[in-house]
């Protein structure tokens, strides 16, 4: 099931968390209009509401905080021992606690779950009072508040895990790849003096590694090789992400002005590209992948191919000689003029 476009809820998760608080306010109203207090009882269902909601949140939050991929590149790319997409290493300290709390609420629950009906029973005692009852009462306000507290509990958490996991993500992603961005910049600067050879660039694009292919990519854009064009290739037809689409891309951009580049490459180059324009999705209208993919099939026109049917000079005559049936075989060849009335020298002109 979808659960999120575009790094926000759809608008099917947004209305089933909105009816479910919702239901929870209307049991709150209608017990506070058969309450002798209804003002106080749905003020305090309110805040008894709000606060396991928060506690419920802050736990959904523990369970939601995404981990860390170890599959980046440093800022360097001589650096394949690095473990983020980043130039540096990012704080995972809040994995941690977040791991760390995760296993000690789960291991405190497990071992008091036994007693669970008992402290909702206490609990529901003790809040009583807020919603109208009386300290100690068992009956139905302890019922009502315990209830309420269960159900906003799981709302909570429930909500801040499905936040969690869209809004912080992308955040963190986001982030990282603003700094993979500059660090690619700056390696695009400094490829000429970094003395990466062929063999070296094509190394750390096999890795397979995303950010380590990202810099390869880089090492290209700011000091372009053919013999290494087929990465470029390869990274345009199989990207692991937008990002790298559109580094091979510029890498394409600089690779297309290479004297030494082979017609093979120069073709199977263009090709790519030109598969890649027709992805909407892939390459959207007016982003910078489709500006900078029209930009390389300028720069790699079509090499056009000669029409079949115009004479050449080893010929040594303007019309083909072929063998005709209409001479009944007293000729062995037969002057035929070219295709559809044109003369030949008006063929050989176009």
């Amino acid at each position: 099931m979808e659960l999120e476009r575009g790094g926000e809820p759809v608008p099917a998760v947004k209305f089933g968390l909105g009816a479910v608080v919702a239901a929870g306010l209307v049991g709150m109203a209608l017990y506070a209009s058969a309450s002798g207090h209804w003002a106080a009882a749905l003020g305090g269902g309110l805040i008894v509401a709000a606060t396991f909601t928060v506690g419920g949140g802050l736990v959904g939050f523990l369970f939601g905080v995404p981990r860390l991929l170890t599959s980046g590149a440093a800022a360097h790319p001589d650096d394949q021992g690095a473990t983020s997409t980043a130039g540096y290493a990012p704080n995972t300290n809040l994995e941690q606690v977040s791991d760390w709390l995760t296993k000690i609420l789960l291991g405190a629950g497990l071992t008091q779950i036994g007693t669970l009906p008992h402290r909702l029973r206490e609990l529901g005692e003790w809040l009583s009072p807020v919603v109208g009852g009386a300290a100690g009462d068992r009956g139905g306000a302890a019922g009502f508040v315990s209830a309420l507290a269960v159900y906003y509990t799981v709302v909570g958490f429930v909500a801040g895990w499905l936040l969690t996991r869209l809004l912080l993500a992308r955040a963190l992603t986001a982030a990282d790849r603003q700094t993979l961005a500059d660090s690619v910049a700056k390696t695009v600067v400094a490829a000429p003096s970094l003395g990466f050879g062929p063999e070296r660039v094509r190394e750390l694009f096999e890795t397979g590694v995303e950010g380590l292919r990202v810099q390869a990519l880089a090492l290209l854009q700011g000091a372009p090789d053919a013999r290494n064009v087929d990465l470029i290739t390869q990274a345009i037809d199989r990207h692991l992400s937008p990002f790298e689409l559109l580094q091979a891309l510029l890498a394409a951009k600089a690779a297309a002005g290479l004297p030494d580049l082979g017609e093979a490459d120069r073709a199977a180059l263009r090709s790519a590209v030109a598969y890649k324009l027709r992805n909407t999705r892939t390459v959207p209208p007016y982003s910078r992948r489709r500006a900078v993919a029209e930009d390389v099939l300028k720069r790699l026109p079509e090499t056009a191919a000669a029409p079949a049917l115009i004479p050449t000079q080893a010929q040594g005559e303007a019309e083909a000689l072929i063998p005709t049936q209409a001479q009944g075989g007293a000729e062995a060849l037969g002057r035929i003029p070219a295709r559809n009335g044109d003369q030949p020298e008006a063929a050989a002109k176009d």
